[in-house]
């Protein structure tokens, strides 16, 4: 895993505190999205967690996108695995529905990506990711 050295000028006109809390959000979606095979309720959390970061996402510096993007397209490499330990406990549909998740959160839909054909890593950048 890459080490993300953080400079002055890369922060300079952000507000450090709330930058610092979205690196440490982003810095624990990377672990997750490295493990598959844990619960379905540790994957639920991560989803949350997901759409906590997309909140500030347009305010993240360049480095913290392509940090978030390559985590993304984990997730999208393994949807099949994540939407399995969901499936086991949860409906993502009624969640969406529920927690009145809008479309633009695309890994709250999983169970859709997971009946997708595989695509060639290359192809799997979410849009709206690194702007």
């Amino acid at each position: 895993m890459k080490v993300w050295k953080v400079t002055p000028k890369l922060l300079r006109g952000y507000d450090l505190t709330v930058m610092t809390k979205y690196l440490d959000l982003i810095s624990a979606y990377e672990v997750d999205v490295r493990f598959p095979d844990v619960s379905g309720l540790e994957h639920l959390d991560m989803l949350r967690m997901r759409s906590e970061i997309a909140g500030y996402e347009a305010k993240l510096t360049a480095e913290a996108r392509v940090r978030l993007l390559e985590a993304d397209k984990t997730l999208l490499r393994q949807v099949r695995h994540f939407y399995k330990a969901i499936h086991e406990i949860a409906d993502l549909t009624a969640w969406r529905h529920e927690e009145d998740i809008p479309i633009t959160h695309w890994w709250w839909y999983l169970d859709v990506l997971a009946q997708l054909p595989e695509l060639p890593a290359a192809e799997l950048v979410p849009q709206g990711v690194v702007g």
